[in-house]
């Protein structure tokens, strides 16, 4: 399971409620745990927005006496049936005998005071999320991040050509390139496209949000990448907090087979915290500078209290050069992840690439720098099975070696 601050931070919590201001209420005091969405008891759209989310609790509010002709007793029977792996709460008043019968006989697990003072909840809510299973086998859909530890260290770069060759490789419509980098996308540019479709209206829409829905909405490059950028200069200038990024990419994991994050938002610890459990890679994109390397480190779990989280990231040496004193197995050392790549220094290419709005790596074959994308995309994509349990106490250096160990299951990495 995977878990930060001790509880699951792996899938959202649903509230089950006709009552706006409760939910509102509820869902504030429980995003301090994990994400939370407010849904309607209407069996149809609870229905899908179980779907989408795939809740690892879901709290139904007592209050909501009758809707379609279903008793809130019956709604929760029926999602116990469907959806039997989410933990089913109700959330009512323990002085009436009746409701907490009715619950427990409909397949509710625990019954809680609805008006329990918001410690009191968290605390309840904290206990069950730790008996959460980890479910994420289920999931169709792999998240692979990729950051720095300061800005213009290349990533942008590398996750634009990463994307658009891993498209290459996939079906048309099965990748997605997620921009959360904090500024206005620059996807229309690299791409020659026009975006109208933001993370702002997907989380206006999150609660009716299906694949067919997103395909005639997205952005979408020759290549088959479809592209979802954070704002888009008609976009409002509103706060997205990380819960809501968190129950956004929950839901779109299950749209998509692989999604491709440019995750500039992780270098806030606070995003981290809900985003990063969700993430199946982290590569870490750093130059031959000391200063880029002191600000990654800061960034990478410890490895010996969060030996899961650490172990899944990798690190991709950009601007490589040969004569730089600070080697690769030093760089790794330091920031203590193993290395995965170099992609060596291509800036007139690269320029040119984004100038035309072309990704190099889709033209330029013959390039140093394409070679070294397709070469850490192939690897990647293999080495998207089951992780290992933690990486050893010494940073390894390798490509091979490092995707190799992650293809084995429930094994420790060991050198080659």
């Amino acid at each position: 399971m995977t878990k930060a601050d001790g509880v699951s931070r792996e899938h959202p919590i649903v509230i089950v409620s006709f009552d706006d201001a409760y939910a509102e209420r509820f869902v504030h005091e429980v995003e301090k745990l994990c994400p939370a969405v407010h849904v309607s008891p209407l069996l149809r759209t609870l229905k899908a927005s179980i779907e989408a989310l795939q809740p690892s609790i879901i709290a139904f509010d007592l209050q909501t006496v009758k809707t379609e002709d279903h008793s809130i007793f019956e709604i929760i029977a029926m999602t116990n049936e469907v959806f039997p792996a989410a933990r089913k709460i109700a959330l009512g008043h323990q002085s009436a005998a009746t409701q907490v019968i009715s619950a427990m006989k409909a397949g509710a697990c625990d019954f809680i005071e609805r008006e329990s003072s918001p410690h009191e909840i968290r605390q309840s809510l904290t206990w069950h999320l730790g008996q959460v299973r980890h479910h994420r086998a289920e999931r169709p859909g792999h998240v692979v991040a990729v950051l720095s530890g300061r800005d213009n260290d290349g990533e942008n770069e590398f996750t634009v050509n990463l994307a658009a060759y891993i498209a290459t490789k996939h079906a048309k419509g099965e990748v997605l390139l997620l921009d959360l980098t904090l500024a206005e996308t620059q996807l229309e540019i690299e791409f020659n496209v026009e975006v109208t479709y933001s993370v702002r209206d997907a989380l206006e829409e999150l609660l009716r949000l299906d694949q067919k829905v997103l395909m005639q909405v997205l952005a979408k490059h020759s290549s088959g990448l479809y592209l979802l950028p954070l704002t888009t200069r008609n976009s409002k200038d509103e706060e997205i907090s990380p819960q809501q990024l968190a129950a956004l990419l929950s839901g779109l994991r299950n749209c998509f087979k692989l999604i491709i994050i440019n995750a500039g938002c992780l270098r806030d610890k606070y995003c981290q915290q809900y985003l990063l459990p969700l993430c199946d890679r982290l590569l870490m994109i750093c130059p031959q500078m000391i200063g880029s390397i002191s600000a990654a480190r800061s960034l990478v779990p410890d490895r010996h209290t969060n030996p899961e989280q650490a172990a899944k990231f990798g690190l991709v040496i950009s601007k490589y050069d040969p004569d730089v004193e600070l080697k690769p197995a030093q760089l790794a050392d330091r920031i203590g992840i193993p290395l995965v790549g170099k992609l060596p220094t291509a800036w007139v290419p690269l320029a040119n690439s984004h100038n035309l709005g072309h990704p190099l790596v889709l033209s330029g074959f013959t390039n140093r720098y394409t070679r070294a994308i397709r070469i850490i995309g192939d690897h990647l994509l293999e080495g998207l099975g089951p992780r290992p349990i933690g990486p050893k106490d010494e940073a390894r250096t390798g490509l091979f070696a490092w995707l190799d160990g992650l293809l084995k299951a429930g094994q420790p990495y060991e050198a080659r």
